[in-house]
């Protein structure tokens, strides 16, 4: 469950030129909310890791979108 809490605060620090303020701020506004609503609705903190991961995956591709080779075979 770690994991996916480092990277999502090593992409925010990576990518800050990339997002600027206002994508840094959105990003971690969209964070605080998902962990609030999972604490006072009672939902699983499965959820929470699964989401927060999916968010995970889009900074990446926002980040590192066009240095990512993604080959089909």
């Amino acid at each position: 469950m770690i994991i996916p809490f480092i990277l999502f605060w090593v992409l925010i620090y990576l990518g800050r030129d990339e997002l600027g303020f206002k994508g840094v701020i959105v990003n971690i506004s969209i964070w605080l909310g998902l962990l609030l609503a999972c604490m006072f609705s009672g939902l699983s903190s499965y959820i929470f890791i699964a989401v927060q991961s999916l968010l995970d995956i889009v900074l990446l591709l926002i980040i590192f979108g066009g240095d990512i080779n993604i080959p089909m075979r």
